[in-house]
């Protein structure tokens, strides 16, 4: 049993340790070697001009502008003019005998012009103060789409990130198991190690192999997740975050004051305010459907025809011209009216509701990233020491493989916990970062300025020596 395992052992040392590497040099050969230097600010750019979301968010604004003009426009004159143009043939014949009957073809023409200018139209007077409020309400949720935007796309970023230093530790996770597969085959072979040992460490190099390929897609799905916002992606290198820049502390500040500036700067709070009062203005428009009406109207109009009324009598030009008010006042409409103003209370009930939501999950927002980064700040922490006990104990090894006192497999798994410690350093640093961010989102005060300015904490290489120290 131990031969076949052999032999089985030798190809699959040559084939499948080859296959895995071919993946892996592909992975970094394509996101370094010949991939472009991708930054934030420019993901940023194309963001801005090409995710739809934001974009429809934009168009909306330019819609709620619109309607306010249409609004304006129901409270300024209503100016119009009319004008026909008539070939008439016309048979005339009275009842009395011996009278002739008369036909007359003549042409007649008419032109009108009428202002009608609204004196008092309530319903029109808040439908105007709805439109404007509605205008805020799109400006709010443009912004509140912008720092979605703003906020996805570091996230993004930062999830690309962090998925290439998983696809780096599965690597060299995989590379120190192959090392130990290799390592017990040979003992095999001298008859030191037994075949319940050679199928554990066969069984554990093929998991890493399967947590590398499973790395490797997780990084996919991360580029994917990133053009979704940004729009397809030739390969790109991934840079690094400096390991000794220091971090900006939103914890300076209290977290009572972050949720103060939640109340008065969350887009997404300030726009369902908006939507509040447009509903209550909605149910003052329907209500005032019941009011009476003033309008102050006016028309001027000519009426020419070369014939007169009956035969024989000489054509005519008409000049006209009225002036006066008009007053309506409504009477009964069989209750459409007041099933409408019920519609329009219910509507305000709902945008009531939908505002509570929005300040619960702008305060939701505000705790999250404020105990997140908290978090991972004390992850940090951690990696940090990690980090330090792991360089000290591969040294030691180091040290001590040269005289005996340690083996190689000791020393690889002294690499595995710096690669370890590396990576949960790393990822702790960016859920920081990423943290701060969403804090700044859900406050209403991230900006793309403060996007791009992620940019001077990156580096095209990591400096692994800086890892571990301190800012």
């Amino acid at each position: 049993m131990l031969r076949a395992l052999q032999a089985w052992g030798k190809p699959m040392r040559r084939q499948g340790w080859f296959v895995l590497l071919g993946g892996t040099m592909c992975i970094a050969f394509c996101a370094n070697a010949q991939g472009e230097r991708v930054t934030l600010a420019g993901l940023l750019e194309r963001a801005q001009t090409g995710e739809p979301t934001y974009l429809a968010a934009r168009t909306d604004v330019a819609m709620a502008k619109a309607r306010r003009d249409q609004a304006f426009g129901a409270l300024l004159p209503q100016i119009g003019m009319t004008g026909s143009a008539n070939a008439n043939d016309r048979n005339y014949r009275t009842r009395s005998p011996g009278v002739p009957t008369e036909n007359d073809s003549y042409k007649s023409h008419a032109t009108q012009l009428s202002l009608t200018q609204p004196i008092w139209r309530y319903a029109n007077i808040v439908g105007y103060q709805q439109s404007r409020i509605v205008v805020e309400q799109t400006k709010y949720q443009m912004t509140g789409a912008g720092q979605v935007l703003f906020e996805k796309l570091v996230t993004a970023w930062f999830d690309v990130l962090a998925a290439r230093d998983a696809v780096a530790f599965a690597e060299r996770q995989a590379e120190a198991l192959n090392f130990q597969w290799k390592a017990i085959v040979r003992g095999e072979e001298l008859g030191e190690n037994s075949l319940p040992q050679l199928e554990e460490a066969r069984s554990k190099l093929e998991q890493a192999k399967s947590d590398l390929t499973t790395a490797q897609i997780e990084l996919q799905f991360k580029r994917v997740a990133l053009e979704q916002l940004v729009g397809p992606l030739e390969e790109f290198s991934v840079p690094y975050l400096r390991g000794t820049v220091e971090l900006s502390d939103p914890t300076r500040e209290k977290l009572e004051t972050w949720l103060s500036s939640a109340e008065t700067g969350n887009p997404a709070l300030r726009a369902a305010q908006s939507a509040f009062e447009a509903a209550a203005d909605e149910v003052r428009k329907q209500r005032a459907q019941h009011y009476p009406t003033l309008d102050l109207v006016a028309s001027y109009g000519k009426n020419s025809q070369e014939v007169g009324g009956f035969p024989g009598q000489y054509g005519y030009d008409i000049k006209q011209g009225t002036v006066g008010l008009q007053l309506n006042i409504p009477i009964y409409s069989g209750g459409a009216v007041s099933a409408k103003t019920a519609e329009a209370v219910a509507q305000q009930e709902k945008a009531r509701l939908e505002m509570d939501a929005a300040r619960r999950t702008a305060t939701l927002a505000v705790k999250q990233a404020w105990f997140i980064w908290q978090g991972a700040t004390v992850r940090a922490a951690a990696g940090q020491q990690a980090i330090r006990a792991a360089r000290s104990y591969l040294d030691q090894a180091t040290k001590g493989a040269n005289e005996g006192l340690f083996t190689q497999n000791e020393i690889l798994q002294a690499e595995q916990q710096l690669r370890a410690g590396e990576r949960d350093f790393r990822k702790a640093r960016y859920d920081q970062v990423v943290a701060h961010i969403k804090l700044k989102a859900a406050t209403g005060i991230l900006t793309a300025s403060d996007v791009a300015a992620l940019d001077a904490l990156m580096v095209a290489a990591s400096s692994d020596t800086e890892l571990g120290r301190s800012p």
